[in-house]
């Protein structure tokens, strides 16, 4: 009575709280909402401004107090208003300012319920809410036609939606066949190029003759101690042409190398020994006082391998594609060590996407400047002598401007904190083409800094590459456009890999949710 006579605006806004504590059904749900709804409408002449101050959350001028969502449903009737001589009727007048983060408007109509959002545009974008309008839309019509159904179990994301994140996303595509272990394409390569050069180290050439000879010869002693398929052989070695062999070495033997850091505690390299089972440890004569007392009844200095004799090493089976090719030693969730068995069929397979990515002219010299007890150095030994490049050896990548073959080097494989003080330096030669950097998260203004060019390099391609070590290396990748203003992502998978973002159920996450990401596919370790 005390209004009747005004005409005004007479709209309050109730803040309702619901709760989806223990699972509940649509229909359930339901329940609670009506009856959270009435107890409001008890206090609907309540005024917001007053609720806020008794309430006196803490506030924060980004945001509105107590709620960011509103929902308006509009149910009276709109619609002309005939006046003697004038025609009424509603004009939409939007205000292009959103007062909250998210407003879902809705009001009846002769065809049903239609709908509108408005966003704030500083954290939604169009494509984002075209997204949930669908998933509101999916979920409303699941809950509908299963009301006693969970909340949890209905089904929300559209059908294309989850096509997309389950298939289109989430599969690398099949990966064509690998060429048998991990070092065959090597022994192919220097079958058909032995006087081309294979290793630089400082002003050292290998060419593939010289580590094929060397590396059989290192293969045929092993196989004289019992070296074969499964049979471990652990290699602590320094940064020198000889660490190459002793790798080539054993798997040719059919074995599997176990890394070991000259830096690493003593008692660290005495647990990998003993863990991995090292029946044969290879190492240089200098590094012997470094060695623990328990260590394999074998030890070889790659340094010294002129001096030993031996009889005629049995043939025996070599490796199979499906026989360990190394165990890398991560520090994992506790910090104890723990291996990480990778299978040649695995190493082979990243050799092969490997080819199908990064052109024969980008792969000419590749920077192995990454320890192998890190799995990156699979990258940067294998791959080069797969496809008839070399091998630039160095300490670290931060060595790279001091190298005599610096000028050569067209690949760097790295982190991005190294690579950073590269650009910084003006360290990155003119001959470099392709940079790939992992095991650090990617900025966008390193990746712009990057083609820039450095002492007049030409990148021409970014990579941002992903993956722990039971995957075989890299599970997804990237090439980082110039210019384009998005923050880096680890891109899409590998080819022969899988990658899924799913929730705490296990269920695939929608499109800019978060979730744990879950990988399958050829490059999984045995263990």
């Amino acid at each position: 009575a005390e209004i009747e006579g005004l005409i005004g605006f007479f709209v309050n806004v109730l803040a309702l709280r619901s709760s989806l504590g223990g699972s509940p059904s649509f229909r359930e749900l339901l329940g609670r909402v009506r009856e959270g709804a009435l107890e409001a409408y008890a206090h609907q002449d309540v005024p917001f401004e007053m609720l806020v101050e008794e309430v006196a959350p803490e506030r924060d001028l980004s945001r509105t107090p107590l709620f960011q969502v509103l929902l308006v449903l509009q149910n009276a009737t709109f619609g002309t208003l005939d006046l003697p001589g004038l025609t009424l009727e509603p004009l939409a007048s939007p205000s292009g300012t959103a007062k909250y983060d998210l407003t879902a408007a809705f009001a009846e109509t002769g065809r049903g319920i239609a709908g509108a959002f408005e966003y704030d545009r500083d954290l939604f974008d169009e494509a984002s809410v075209d997204r949930f309008a669908a998933r509101f839309q999916a979920l409303l019509a699941a809950a509908v036609a299963a009301p006693e159904s969970a909340i949890r179990d209905l089904a929300w994301m559209p059908e294309a939606e989850r096509w997309q994140v389950l298939v289109e996303w989430s599969d690398g595509g099949a990966l064509a066949p690998a060429q048998g272990c991990l070092h065959h394409a090597f022994e192919l390569q220097a079958a058909r190029t032995p006087e081309a050069p294979a290793l630089l180290w400082r002003r050292d050439v290998l060419t593939y003759g010289e580590l094929d000879r060397r590396s059989a010869r290192l293969a045929a002693l092993l196989r004289s101690l019992g070296v074969g398929p499964e049979v471990r052989v652990g290699i602590l070695a320094e940064r020198t042409p000889e660490m190459v062999v002793g790798l080539l070495g054993v798997l040719r033997a059919g074995g599997a190398y176990v890394p070991l850091d000259p830096a690493y505690p003593a008692e660290r390299v005495a647990f990998m020994l003993e863990d991995g089972g090292a029946a044969v440890l290879l190492t240089a004569e200098r590094l012997l006082d470094r060695l623990p007392e328990a260590r394999p009844s074998h030890v070889l200095c790659l340094d010294r391998l002129e001096d030993e004799t031996w009889g005629e090493a049995p043939a025996g089976p070599g490796a199979g594609p499906d026989n360990l090719a190394y165990v890398i030693y991560t520090s994992g969730s506790t910090g104890r060590p723990k291996g990480v068995a990778i299978r040649h069929r695995s190493a082979a397979g990243l050799l092969t996407w490997a080819r199908t990515v990064f052109p024969p002219a980008d792969l000419a010299a590749v920077l192995a400047s990454t320890s192998i007890c890190f799995d990156l150095s699979i990258f940067e030994l294998f791959l080069p002598l797969a496809v008839g490049g070399r091998i630039v050896l160095a300490e670290n990548a931060l060595e790279l401007p001091a190298l005599p073959a610096a000028g050569e080097v067209t690949l760097v494989n790295t982190v991005p904190s190294a690579m950073a003080e590269l650009v910084r330096s003006g360290a990155l030669p003119s001959a470099v083409r392709t940079v790939n950097l992992a095991g650090e998260p990617l900025r966008r203004d390193l990746v712009e800094r990057i083609y820039r060019g450095s002492a007049g390099s030409a990148v021409t391609g970014v990579y941002n590459l992903y993956g722990p070590s039971e995957d075989t290396t890299y599970s997804t990748y990237g090439c980082e456009e110039q210019g384009d203003p998005r923050a880096p992502s680890i891109g899409r998978p590998v080819a022969g890999t899988r990658a899924y973002v799913l929730d705490p159920a296990r269920e695939p996450v929608a499109v800019g949710v978060a979730g744990e990401l879950f990988l399958g596919g050829e490059g999984l370790a045995r263990g």
